[in-house]
């Protein structure tokens, strides 16, 4: 994890900028351990002569001043390229990232970019269109999809469905109207925000059939054989071990049941600086894995007859890449014949 030390010894400057570092820290969503180190001979060991100082990570960047807070993200994000973090790191501040747009008013997708910087626009890159559905619940959706999964799932009356990542409750809702009242809806979502959120949402509209599990999806608490359709929509991506999650789609389903998921793939070669960077990273692009890998990853959870059901192209705009990514990342990534796509894929357990 990434780590950040304010140098000081309590001045108000001192305190001010850890405060400000926080707020760049919770707008910029990454997972860093921030601190203060108060002990004069420990700061002069970093040879800062003037306070406050800022290290990051072992690194001083600023010394003697208070930078404003877009200073600090980008002081931040130089070192991000660098910072390599671990799964439960990832996961932790994709649960984080989730647990804050449950809570917010002024709702703005997962995979969109948000910069800090005001004067740089926000762009939803990734959204679909449900209010043409039956089962819409505007409250319930964050726009935070990349595809429409239940228009592919073969929906049945009586069916037990089981979305991962529910959210808010958006897929769960549009599920139940296709399962009808004899059917039963799960939502899995590991952000305990979330699921408040969408069980609100479940009996606002009387939503009986219908309930929400706070789960990792790796590790569901349901029994083997238990569904007769697996959903999901955007969310696998934002998670490392696909394999795990695919093998997990696997077990729930009973014999003959299916799945459909609408995810975030990638084709060619990505620069690295581009794939490591935590900026993008949490806003669902960087976590995908090439098309091919995630459609191997599928077959080798066991499943057959997979098919792609639907592939979107997405277009990340120039504003967003050159925000989060260094001129010469930048200038790989257009230079490289690359794509960022969202597929809608199907599969059945034998």
């Amino acid at each position: 994890m990434m780590e950040i030390k304010i140098l000081g010894t309590g001045c108000p400057n001192c305190k001010m900028l850890y405060r400000k570092v926080q707020e760049a820290i919770s707008e910029m969503e990454i997972a860093a351990n921030l601190s203060k180190e108060e002990d004069i001979l420990k700061i002069i060991g970093f040879n800062v002569m003037q306070l406050p100082g800022l290290v990051i990570n072992g690194k001083v960047v600023s010394m003697g001043k208070v930078p404003e807070k877009e200073e600090l993200i980008r002081l931040i994000e130089k070192e991000l390229p660098n910072h390599k973090m671990s799964e439960q790191e990832l996961k932790e501040m994709v649960k984080q990232r989730y647990g804050k747009l449950a809570t917010q008013t002024d709702v703005s997708s997962c995979c969109c970019s948000k910069p800090a910087d005001p004067s740089v626009k926000t762009f939803t890159i990734m959204s679909e269109d449900y209010k043409q559905l039956d089962g819409y619940v505007p409250e319930a959706d964050l726009g935070a999809g990349c595809g429409l999964p239940t228009q592919y799932a073969r929906i049945r009356k009586g069916d037990t469905v089981i979305d991962l990542g529910s959210g808010a409750g958006n897929d769960c809702f549009v599920a139940r109207a296709e399962t009808g009242p004899e059917g039963q809806i799960i939502g899995v979502d590991f952000a305990p925000e979330m699921v408040a959120r969408a069980k609100t949402n479940a009996e606002k509209n009387k939503f009986d059939n219908v309930r929400f599990i706070e789960a990792d999806i790796e590790e569901i608490p349901l029994p083997d054989n238990f569904s007769d359709v697996v959903v999901s929509n955007c969310v696998l991506n934002l998670l490392p071990q696909k394999n795990k999650i695919f093998k997990e789609i696997y077990r729930l389903l009973k014999p003959g049941g299916h799945f459909c998921v609408s995810d975030v793939v990638l084709n060619g070669v990505f620069p690295k600086a581009f794939t490591d960077n935590a900026a993008m990273y949490a806003g669902c692009i960087a976590s995908a894995i090439q098309r091919e890998d995630y459609l191997a990853e599928i077959s080798k959870a066991g499943f057959r007859n997979v098919k792609v059901e639907r592939t979107k192209t997405i277009q990340i705009p120039d504003e967003v890449l050159q925000y989060h990514l260094s001129q010469e990342t930048y200038n790989q990534y257009k230079s490289g014949d690359v794509g960022v796509y969202s597929i809608t894929v199907t599969g059945e357990k034998p």
